[in-house]
């Protein structure tokens, strides 16, 4: 084989909350970081996504910040690059664990040989890793993280460069008025997002329309409302699903998941017939009402923006060619008008992927 799968850090516990770093000392290329945090339930209250769980990933180069992306952040963008969501399993039953897997995807797809992150490029790099272990259940004490690497192994590629994403800017959404946003024009752009997901709340809710501005408004190449911006992100990515186990209720309690739009759910009880219903409330997050605690649930959960993260520039091909060559402009100013019933409470992030040359 001319790939494998090497391991970066064995199972640990890495403790209750903090930054792990991680030197990179493969000398080999590598396609895509994987990270899996797992944690054991205590309190059969789940208050968050397991991805929430790593607040902060970030590969840096001394003061040279290479990626740097919150979990939920960096598996909404797993599912818009890989056109299928990277592995999560919801399971709020005490014992039992919840899993997130996020990567750091370097490449167009998986040992892709022209845009890869090749560790010999640079003098020290670095994986830091910063985690709370009881975001997504409280009372958490137990974890589990293991970082592996897919790497290139007895087979020589010369990658011109690597895809690197980053938040870029944050606020708090208002209630009405625009805020503006200088981007980044370094390096050639492969997407745009917004990110914005509060519980119980709407993403339309919360903001309204988007627009995109060349050199002072020489050029405008969208200003769309966010429901037009959903349809061209749906029929260009489909929907979002994700599996959740729930425990067995008999009141009215909540979990959390990828979808935020457009979610249905289907489930069934578990071994035996239970009354029980499963919906959406917004932002990620859903309700369970069941009769019986000793009777489970399993759900099929889909629908659109997971985590809350908006597209806002047409699907990438594969052509590096057809990628947003901001470094032709001189400026590029990203104009978002919010709309949420209550100010100062949701929070927007813009995050940018770049191409990266050597």
């Amino acid at each position: 084989m001319d790939t494998r799968v090497a391991t970066i850090l064995s199972p640990e516990d890495l403790g209750a909350a903090g930054t792990k770093i991680i030197n990179i000392n493969l000398q080999d290329v590598i396609s895509r970081i994987s990270i899996a945090f797992k944690t054991t339930n205590v309190s059969e209250v789940m208050t968050e996504h397991p991805a929430a769980n790593l607040t902060r990933i970030e590969l840096i180069d001394g003061s040279d910040v290479l990626f740097s992306l919150t979990g939920l952040q960096a598996q909404a963008l797993n599912f818009y690059d890989r056109r299928n969501k990277p592995y999560s399993y919801i399971d709020d039953i005490s014992g039992h664990a919840e899993t997130a897997v996020i990567g750091i995807d370097f490449g167009r797809f998986l040992y892709d040989p022209i845009m890869a992150f090749d560790p010999k490029k640079f003098i020290s790099p670095q994986l830091k890793i910063t985690w709370d272990e009881d975001i997504c259940e409280v009372d958490t004490t137990v974890n589990e993280c293991i970082v592996r690497a897919h790497i290139f192994d007895g087979k020589e590629v010369t990658p011109t460069g690597f895809i690197t994403s980053k938040e870029i800017y944050s606020y708090l959404v208002q209630t009405s008025g625009f805020h503006y946003i200088d981007l980044p024009v370094d390096h050639v752009m492969k997407q745009l997002y917004v990110k914005c997901r509060y519980a119980d709340e709407s993403f339309f809710g919360l903001l309204d329309s988007a627009r995109l501005s060349e050199e002072n408004d020489r050029k405008i190449p969208f200003d769309l409302t966010m429901t037009e911006l959903l349809h061209d992100a749906l029929e260009s990515y489909g929907y979002c699903f994700e599996h959740a186990y729930l425990n067995g209720i008999d009141t009215v309690t909540v979990f959390y998941a990828m979808p935020c739009d457009l979610e249905y759910v289907g489930y069934s009880p578990y071994g035996a017939a239970d009354a029980s219903a499963i919906w959406s409330t917004g932002g990620g997050k859903y309700r369970k009402v069941g009769t019986s605690t000793s009777i489970n649930h399993k759900a099929m959960i889909m629908g659109a923006l997971p985590h809350g993260v908006m597209p806002l520039l047409p699907k990438p091909s594969d052509n590096l060619e057809d990628w947003y060559k901001v470094p032709a402009l001189e400026s590029l100013l990203l104009r978002i008008k919010d709309t949420a019933s209550v100010a100062d409470v949701a929070t927007a992030e813009i995050l940018v992927s770049q191409f990266r040359p050597y």
